[in-house]
């Protein structure tokens, strides 16, 4: 199976144009940018050019240090990927700014979004569940690893506590009630536990490995594990544990009706 097809010339082998394979979508400095006017939607974000985006502050370490246009929030590094998006008026950082598409990225679960129907908004954790879900859809991986965003070359330290959260989903589709909460709830049931960074490495990059990496916030992965250890108590205390892994419950977003 592939992921796309296209026609194939074999005589045009010593050919070839990189901005034409670009133009294809598939070249290898192509690179997905948002158009003035134009936004595009994914699973847990929104993207937008600088331009569209009023009331934004640009920063590469912290909110008081933060710009009004990306160009000032940026020095002679060019070694960077992102700066931290913020608000101006509450000081939250709400996205980032990838610096090699020029384009705003903005998380769901931190914004409020005008639309025709009223519709909560969704969580990170249910981001999560819903990155996961197309994970499992498109690659056929039940197991993801979770590292946070890097806005650059991270320095070498020799701190050997930095771990990331393992995720592996046993069941995408359960549904439960409970006295916690009003009317049945849609999850996911996963098993998961942090593993060090190192060992993370080598499942995602290895050519034989069926682990997936999805990168989220800091703060987001902090509060899916909060998320999962919180909901424990809904399983029977026996399948509270797996082996090395804990299990937990991830919720799913639902729409209104």
């Amino acid at each position: 199976m592939m992921e796309f097809w296209h026609c194939h010339k074999p005589h045009d082998h010593d050919q070839q144009d990189p901005e034409s394979l670009a133009s294809k979508g598939y070249g290898a400095n192509h690179a997905i940018s948002a158009q003035s006017g134009i936004g595009f939607v994914d699973l847990t974000s929104f993207l937008f050019t600088e331009s569209d985006c009023k009331g934004v502050k640009y920063s590469s370490s912290t909110v008081d240090a933060g710009f009004d246009l990306s160009s000032l929030a940026l020095d002679d590094d060019e070694t960077k990927k992102f700066l931290h998006v913020f608000c101006q008026k509450c000081q939250t950082e709400v996205g980032l700014y990838n610096i090699l598409a020029s384009s705003v990225t903005l998380f769901k679960w931190q914004i409020t979004c005008q639309t025709i129907k009223p519709s909560p908004r969704p969580s990170s954790s249910e981001c999560l569940a819903a990155t996961l879900l197309a994970t499992i859809s498109r690659s056929g991986s039940s197991k993801s690893i979770i590292t946070p965003h890097i806005l650059g070359p991270e320095i070498a330290e020799a701190d050997e506590t930095k771990t990331n959260l393992f995720l592996w989903v046993l069941n995408p589709n359960v549904v439960y009630a409970s006295s916690s909460a009003t009317g049945s709830k849609t999850a996911m049931k996963i098993l998961y536990r942090q593993i060090p960074v190192d060992e993370g490495e080598k499942l995602t990059t290895s050519m034989i490995s069926d682990v997936q990496e999805i990168s989220l916030p800091a703060s987001a992965i902090k509060a899916a594990e909060d998320c999962l250890a919180s909901s424990s108590h809904l399983l029977p205390a026996q399948e509270r544990k797996f082996k090395a892994f804990d299990v937990g419950l991830l919720g799913r977003w639902e729409a209104t009706s």
